[in-house]
């Protein structure tokens, strides 16, 4: 089979553990000729994973331009704007136009990257990355790249899988836009949710449910490749902390770092290690609000950052040498979940305090709006006292249902194969 691998963004460390899941399990079910479409290819240049599988990085099939290159300086930064809304004004209306009618896609033709048209052209399968990327939440009417280039795919009649799904929420202000994405989740061959408001959010769009399936997120099913499993009490006294950048006023902004420098304090108080975990490639947009942080922290020497480009491997078992953590980025909380240390989460989505209810760790996730110094100290605290009934939480439901990921998605492929019959 030549799969190709859609909508994955490449400086999110999130993504790229996702990725790093559909490649390893594509390569243990057989599959050796795989494309993955990703925003900016300048960002896989060096990856050395699965040497014996031949792994091709292209542009999206929005993209700036089919060659992709990383923009540098205000000239690039520019161009990526004015790239993005041409295809927002004018590339989406001509594919929805196409997809709602029956058109062919070659009225798409001009507007898609050449390696991306070859890729769709060439594909048996394609898979949607898994993740959160059918929204209104971010972006208007849920016109954005991720749902351009489904499109694409949809008008080559080429079967289509979303894997690993939050989906909504769904808030449209143009009905055409609404029955636009309701016609690709209703001509997908299989869409795979990952949480419970996902359901209801396709209920309420019309979308058939016969062809939806639930499963995990995708990095719950690779428990396998951390290797300390040591037990929390165990591991030296380190804690993680990822953050989460979004736009705040700067009153938003200085309760956000003084919130965290106050948990800070006291877990260095306490006698703890602080290492601060980038969630993006190089932390470049987290840096500045991370460096805030620690500057207002009265132990600095016992706080430091996780500079560099550790691959997923890498990551996911630093987090695994640590006592705690305490992680924003919903990914980030992923991560500790997976490699079973003790966390509090904070919740800027629904999704995050839906994992933490899956494993029964509610009580420890704490939503944007009751962000404090004082609560996270408290749940803090909360999660050292009963650090080793959160680890055996963790712990039983990693061993219950991170195989279920990876043979729901082995099925998923026998199906493909067989022409989802």
């Amino acid at each position: 089979m030549k799969i190709l691998i859609i909508n994955q963004y490449a400086a999110n460390l999130g993504d790229r553990a996702m990725l790093f899941f559909l490649l390893n399990e594509l390569t243990k079910n057989g599959v050796k000729d795989i494309t993955v479409s990703t925003h900016n290819p300048y960002y896989w240049s060096g990856f050395k994973h699965f040497e014996k599988t031949n792994i091709r990085f292209i542009p999206f099939g929005w993209s700036v331009c089919s060659k992709n290159p990383k923009p540098e300086g205000i000239i690039g930064r520019i161009l990526v704007i004015a790239k993005n809304e041409f295809y927002k004004r004018v590339c989406i209306p001509k594919v929805r136009d196409a997809l709602l009618n029956g058109k062919s896609p070659d009225t798409v033709k001009k507007f898609t990257s050449r390696p991306y048209w070859q890729a769709v052209q060439d594909a048996n399968l394609i898979i949607g990355m898994g993740g959160h990327r059918v929204t209104t939440l971010l972006v208007e009417d849920a016109l954005i790249s991720a749902t351009y280039d489904m499109a694409v795919a949809l008008l080559h009649k080429k079967p289509l899988v979303l894997w690993s799904q939050t989906i909504g929420p769904l808030e449209f202000k143009k009905d055409e836009n609404r029955q636009f994405i309701k016609k690709i989740l209703t001509d997908v061959k299989r869409i795979y949710i990952r949480d419970e408001g996902s359901e209801v959010e396709l209920k309420n769009l019309g979308v058939p449910l016969a062809h939806v399936f639930k499963t995990r997120d995708s990095v719950f099913g690779m428990d396998d490749i951390v290797t300390d499993n040591s037990m929390p009490l165990q591991r030296g006294k380190l804690v993680g902390a990822a953050i989460y950048i979004k736009k705040r006023t700067a009153e938003q902004m200085r309760h956000y770092m003084v919130s965290w420098a106050h948990l800070v304090d006291y877990v260095t108080d306490a006698g703890y290690s602080v290492l601060f975990f980038p969630m993006g490639i190089g932390g470049m947009r987290e840096m500045p609000c991370i460096r805030g942080i620690i500057r207002r922290c009265k132990n600095k020497d016992k706080v430091s950052i996780l500079h560099g480009h550790p691959e997923v491997p890498e990551h996911m078992n630093k987090v695994a040498q640590c006592r705690l953590f305490v992680g924003h980025k919903t990914h980030s909380v992923i991560f500790a979940l997976t490699a079973k240390t003790p966390l509090v989460a904070i919740a800027y989505q629904k999704k995050t305090e839906d994992f933490m209810n899956q494993f029964g760790l509610g009580e420890y996730c704490i939503t944007d709006s009751q962000l404090s110094g004082d609560k996270l100290v408290e749940l803090f605290v909360k999660a050292e006292k009963n650090i080793d009934e959160i680890y055996q939480k963790e712990l039983q439901w990693m061993k219950r249902e991170a195989p279920r990921v990876r043979n729901d998605f082995a099925k998923m492929l026998t199906d493909a194969q067989h022409g989802f019959k």
